[in-house]
């Protein structure tokens, strides 16, 4: 019998690269922790042999029963959520009542958190970082994964469908980023996860690629695509808007009464209430890329995957073949 492993946000852009990786290879039965009715219907059809359970990370004893009979989890936290730093310390505490548990067969603690903890300006940053250390605090095996921003937020196949394609993301184009591309850090997770004790109370830091401007990804798709790209800068509030709208756009506005919430608190996600938090949030992320990067090396990436991460150049080609 395969051993449970416990999968949080797995209707994500993470768990989306990952669980091909980990699903009916023998290894790990697979357990997907699903927020909505509708993702749990979804991820039923896409993964008929894994075991999806309708969970709110929020809630203590969900949390409890998720991880009860699992041997590792891998935990995604959804970033630019009022409550975050709740779930993540839900998710920890019940790993530890687990591994405490007679008869218990809980190995390890799987943290995908990201890149630089450290900010403080950055809202999601400082949240995770409290999860990070209950995990310290503990004494559960644990592994935290720390990646940059990811390469495959840049929508080439749009870019070349366009006849005069244009680009304009959320926040200034030549502030340089280090990025990783989802298939790097999905082979990453896999490694640390089949190979479990190599990785015990280690951390490391996930980058494909060293720090690249938004303009310098545009040039390499123009390049390829024979198409210049006008590369245009949002102004501040655009640039908000345009984050919150990606992720929560479709949020329905009756759900508030129109003389107690703000038309731009209303974007959160499902079950949040706290639609001003994750705004503040939004803001202070923006604000930090129009000044600053999230910059790293890819030599632990390279180290840990034993090969050459993906280049900007190989990622593009390898979007444009799947057009």
């Amino acid at each position: 019998m395969s051993s449970i492993l416990v999968i949080t946000c797995p209707s994500g852009k993470q768990s989306a690269h990952l669980i091909p990786l980990l699903y009916g290879k023998g290894t790990f039965k697979l357990r997907l922790a699903a927020h909505t009715p509708a993702s749990a219907s979804k991820l039923s059809s896409q993964y008929p042999d894994a075991e999806v359970v309708s969970a709110d990370l929020a809630n203590l004893q969900d949390c409890r029963s998720l991880l009860e009979g699992a041997v590792a989890i891998f935990a995604v936290l959804p970033s630019l959520h009022s409550r975050e730093k709740e779930m993540g310390l839900n998710l920890v505490d019940s790993a530890v009542a687990e591994s405490q548990r007679l008869g218990n067969v809980f190995q390890h603690f799987v943290l995908s958190s990201v890149l630089g903890t450290q900010h403080r300006n950055l809202m999601q940053h400082d949240l995770k970082s409290y999860v990070e250390e209950r995990l310290y605090l503990s004494q559960l095996n644990w592994s935290i994964l720390k990646p940059t921003n990811f390469m495959d937020a840049y929508p080439v196949a749009m870019l070349a469908s366009q006849e005069k394609p244009v680009m304009e993301k959320l926040w200034n184009p030549d502030v340089k980023s280090s990025l990783i591309a989802l298939k790097d850090l999905a082979e990453a997770s896999a490694k640390v996860l089949n190979e479990r004790e190599k990785h015990y109370l280690a951390e490391y830091h996930l980058c494909s690629t060293l720090p690249t401007s938004d303009r310098q990804v545009c040039d390499e798709i123009a390049k390829q695509t024979g198409k210049a790209i006008d590369v245009r800068t949002p102004s501040f509030e655009t640039g908000v808007n345009k984050a919150l709208g990606y992720l929560y756009g479709g949020r329905a506005a009756e759900l508030y009464a129109e003389d107690k919430v703000p038309v731009d608190f209303r974007l959160a996600a499902e079950g949040d209430l706290r639609g001003d938090i994750v705004r503040d949030e939004t803001e202070r992320l923006v604000l930090f890329y129009n000044r600053r990067g999230l910059v790293g090396s890819p030599n632990v990436l390279r180290w840990l995957l034993d090969k050459e991460p993906t280049t900007v150049e190989q990622w593009v080609t390898g979007q444009l073949e799947a057009v």
